[in-house]
């Protein structure tokens, strides 16, 4: 279903970020194919305290929103409001940044570092230019209403 599937993704990117500090490489196995004493304890990382700031999984470094703990439509302000370019994230994933530096230091440093520009992720943008998810999410930046009902 095209309107779950666009809602899990907006309403999940309103909140939080992605954990990309360091090279994937880095990071062990998935939690079921750790060892058993490592099981449900999340992703092992070598890199830094493999916590917090130093947390990996993907390699891809995005906070989505200037809000990342509230509930609002920033997620889909953000996503309509620039222009992205690909880049790579510190780890040297890839992903996406507002093109030509906008917004820069619009986005909280979850660490209180200085202001980060607006990322976002491949599956993001797809809400933008795909057609069908296009239609959906452009409705509910008018109409946020309707985004926290289908969340």
């Amino acid at each position: 279903n095209d309107v779950e599937t666009a809602a899990l993704i907006v309403g999940g990117h309103t909140f939080g970020k992605t954990h990309g500090a360091g090279p994937a490489d880095l990071v062990g196995p998935e939690p079921e194919a750790a060892p058993l004493e490592q099981m449900g304890l999340g992703w092992k990382s070598s890199y830094g305290t493999g916590t917090g700031k130093d947390a990996i999984t993907s390699g891809i470094e995005v906070v989505w929103t200037n809000t990342p703990t509230k509930w609002d439509n920033s997620f889909l302000e953000i996503l309509y409001g620039y222009e992205w370019e690909l880049t790579k994230s510190p780890a040297g994933a890839w992903q996406y940044t507002a093109k030509d530096g906008a917004g820069a230091g619009t986005i909280p440093d979850p660490f209180g570092g200085p202001g980060r520009s607006p990322t976002m992720l491949a599956t993001d943008l797809s809400l933008r230019v795909d057609p069908i998810y296009e239609r959906i999410t452009r409705r509910w930046l008018e109409h946020p209403e309707e985004l926290a009902d289908e969340f």
